[in-house]
């Protein structure tokens, strides 16, 4: 398609589409780490959880964290949404069920993702005590149904929860109830590229296993050691799970804008308004444009590109950066050493080389039935002729190997090797983060529920 000149941009193509994630390519002095992670917030007297609106609510939270701690307020018409700070150039941002999110700012080693956490987490609680409030780090709700969760009034929000019961049964769940640690890194070319997110969609399910944190829904255990995993797979086929043309040769850009072409759009941003184009296919937006029921034109941008990538949920995820997005949330070690298992092996040439070769040979068909089983059965799970445990072992070998390739040092002379620990830990004892919810359910806490948030908190 030639370019067409409208009031406002140049119509763009397939090719500008491709073109953007060539210009997300950095040299290896640029690559950082970013990380996100989201909680659920509650009211320690009720253990109920926490309302967008009225006295005691995230509002007064984020109030008290500007008056306190110099954060901004990000707005969506008249409701803070969202803070930001100029000085950390970091973001607090809110799920749609009240989860509240950091996005960290791009940390150029793991201590500085360790201390911007660690900060993070003395203002959360600061202000979360001053109105009898705590923190919760898991992958799914413990016994609140969507129903009891707030809906924060994002705008964009609004319209998807209008679009999540059309495309599976509980995106809604998904939303609402479900939190997450995310680790966003680098790449320095298209090849890198194509290593790097094979590595990152082939071990997602060994990885996650690792951080497994949700084994109950409604107050009781449901089986799994990911309860969040499980509703993932029931929200929308059409932009979640495991890619299939990544286990292809040959995976290119092309083949992932593709991909996101072929993905229904949710909307159009224009001037701050979210304008719906009823399922239309990315594609077909870019070949003809938007015509509204009013009869308003609009034309295909690589903002609104921007934008529809982000409403793509694969297991792993292409922006400008690659995006690892299947672990559960949990403690403040938990968060840091999922951003080491992940730049250990992307950010040592050796070490991707050696992930590479581990994955390279997997397929779809054995990575989904992998994650399913490794849901079910953890430690116990069966895959090819590899023992878990000595698969594990490998990979944060793998890890450990490329952070000491880094050799950066905190003030007490220690390498980013330190936040691999807790992983050992979890190896040694043959024991998931879910695995030790479980096992206290059933002993001393004697199936009640409520004993979790006094257990699993920052």
């Amino acid at each position: 398609m030639d370019k067409k000149t409208t009031d406002h941009h140049e119509w763009i193509n397939e090719k500008d589409l491709i073109e953007y994630f060539h210009t997300g390519s950095k040299e290896i002095k640029n690559w950082g780490i970013g990380t996100e992670n989201e909680k659920f917030l509650f009211y320690k007297d009720s253990f109920e959880p926490i309302n967008y609106f009225g006295p005691n609510g995230i509002e007064e939270i984020f109030k008290f964290l500007m008056r306190e701690y110099s954060w901004q307020p990000v707005y969506d018409k008249d409701y803070v949404i969202g803070l930001t700070h100029k000085d950390q150039n970091c973001n607090i941002s809110l799920e749609p069920g009240g989860q509240i999110e950091l996005s960290g700012s791009l940390c150029n080693n793991l201590h500085q993702t360790e201390e911007e956490f660690s900060n993070y987490h003395k203002q959360l609680k600061h202000a979360c005590d001053t109105i009898g409030v705590d923190v919760l780090g898991l992958g799914f709700t413990p016994k609140w149904d969507f129903s009891d969760m707030t809906q924060v009034p994002k705008t964009r929000y609004h319209f998807m929860r209008k679009y999540m019961p059309t495309a599976g049964s509980l995106g809604l769940y998904m939303m609402h109830c479900s939190a997450t640690t995310q680790v966003n890194l680098d790449y320095g070319s298209e090849q890198d590229f194509n290593k790097k997110f094979r590595v990152a969609m082939s071990l997602q399910p060994l990885v996650s296993m690792l951080f497994y944190n949700s084994p109950f829904r409604y107050g009781k255990l449901t089986n799994l050691l990911s309860n969040r995993i499980s509703v993932w797979k029931d929200t929308d086929n059409d932009r979640c799970g495991y890619l299939p043309f990544v286990f292809e040769k040959d995976l290119n850009f092309d083949k992932y804008a593709n991909y996101a072409l072929n993905v229904p759009m949710y909307f159009i941003y224009r001037n701050g308004e979210y304008i719906i184009p009823k399922k239309m296919l990315f594609k077909e937006y870019l070949q003809n444009g938007f015509r509204d029921e009013v009869g308003i034109q609009y034309y295909p941008s690589l903002e609104d590109w921007e934008t529809h990538l982000s409403t793509l949920f694969p297991q792993v995820r292409l922006k400008k950066f690659i995006e690892m997005r299947g672990a559960d949330s949990g403690n403040h070690a938990s968060i840091i050493s999922l951003a080491a298992i992940w730049t250990g092996m992307m950010y040592s040439n050796s070490s991707l080389d050696a992930s590479y070769d581990l994955v390279k040979e997997w397929n779809l068909s054995e990575v989904l039935e992998f994650e399913d089983n490794l849901n079910k059965s953890g430690f116990d799970a069966k895959f090819q002729k590899f023992n878990i445990i000595d698969l594990i072992s490998e990979i944060i070998s793998i890890s450990l190997s490329g952070l000491n390739d880094r050799n950066i040092y905190n003030n007490n002379k220690q390498t980013e090797e330190i936040y691999l620990r807790p992983l050992q830990d979890i190896l040694n004892n043959k024991e998931t983060p879910s695995d030790n919810l479980i096992k206290r359910f059933n002993t001393v806490w004697l199936h009640d529920i409520n004993n979790i948030y006094n257990y699993s908190n920052i």
